[in-house]
């Protein structure tokens, strides 16, 4: 058995996943900018030691932690954006010395590519890109059917691809990343401030919608969604471009809770991509939701104990 950790900018989901990749519990606890990590860690351990004690006939293999923004080596972060107060936390060292087994940890993205490629949307394929969007944006990368870390494991950062070289401020402190365009805050921000300027939509004016919401709307024909979703695709389709020439996969594969609105988003990618790839790139894509949609990153983890066998 696998007890797997998924950090992220709103919450940390934790579970214990048997040899088949089955999930067999499962909790979760909010973060976010002000969330503290030795709170958390200490809250999910409990949790955690709790879910075991149901399961005493099942050994545990390992610990796998899915996370942004850390070093695999020492295991610690290294500037979250979302996450500032947990850089220099080590995740590693926490584990190990709460449980006494062994711990892995990779980024969030990559083990969300992991778990695609060897159980979802990318089986059959040798290279595949990932993306994920929710809260920020980030990317995983198979070449020749192996998962591609890069030294430290930051490799395939690829919601900091500069699309908008004197566009908005990201949290990282560049300018103009694919994130500021394309995650779940950004498309309300988006939809936000185009509401404020008199704006029409079928949507109330009194509250904040959810990126769901703007999808549906947008689907439903409401002209001030589809714009926004519009910016949002053709944005993608810029990032998409610059990971196709580097990259020529045979298949990407977009997850996240963004991705639920991958039909809306699609016209706009196709769009991009026919104008801006090269003429020897147009028409090889193979661009597909992923298959475990907010479990990725969970599976990933698992898979990634079970890569170090």
């Amino acid at each position: 058995m696998y007890v797997a950790i998924d950090i992220g900018g709103t919450q940390m989901r934790s579970a214990l996943i048997d040899e088949s990749f089955n999930i067999l519990a499962r909790n979760s606890t909010a973060t976010g900018l002000n969330s503290r990590p030795l709170d958390l860690f200490s809250h999910v351990t409990n949790i955690i030691k709790s879910d075991l004690k149901k399961f005493t006939d099942l050994p545990v293999s390992g610990f796998g932690v899915s996370a942004p923004s850390v070093d695999k080596r020492s295991g610690k972060f290294v500037n979250p954006p979302n996450l500032p107060l947990w850089d220099g936390f080590s995740i590693l060292e926490f584990i190990e010395t709460e449980f006494s087994v062994p711990a892995y940890v990779g980024n969030d993205a990559s083990l969300a590519a992991l778990a695609e490629h060897k159980l979802g949307s990318g089986v059959g394929t040798k290279n595949m890109l990932y993306f994920t969007i929710s809260t920020g944006v980030g990317g995983g990368i198979i070449i020749n059917g192996d998962l591609y870390e890069g030294e430290s494991g930051f490799a395939g950062e690829l919601g900091h691809i500069t699309v908008n070289a004197s566009g908005e401020k990201c949290n990282c402190g560049n300018i103009g990343c694919l994130e500021t365009y394309i995650s779940g805050p950004s498309i309300v921000r988006q939809f936000l401030e185009k509401r404020d300027k008199s704006r029409e939509s079928i949507l109330r004016s009194d509250s904040i919608p959810t990126t769901a919401q703007i999808f549906e709307a947008s689907s439903a024909g409401d002209i001030l969604s589809k714009e926004v979703v519009g910016v949002a695709g053709g944005y993608l389709g810029v990032g998409i471009v610059s990971v196709m020439h580097t990259f020529e996969p045979e298949r990407i594969v977009i997850g996240g809770g963004v991705s639920a609105g991958l039909n809306q988003l699609m016209p706009y990618i196709s769009e991009r991509v026919s104008r801006n790839a090269l003429a020897h790139f147009n028409g090889c894509i193979d661009i597909r939701r992923a298959n475990f949609s907010k479990d990725s990153s969970l599976i990933g983890a698992a898979c990634y104990v079970e890569l170090q066998k």
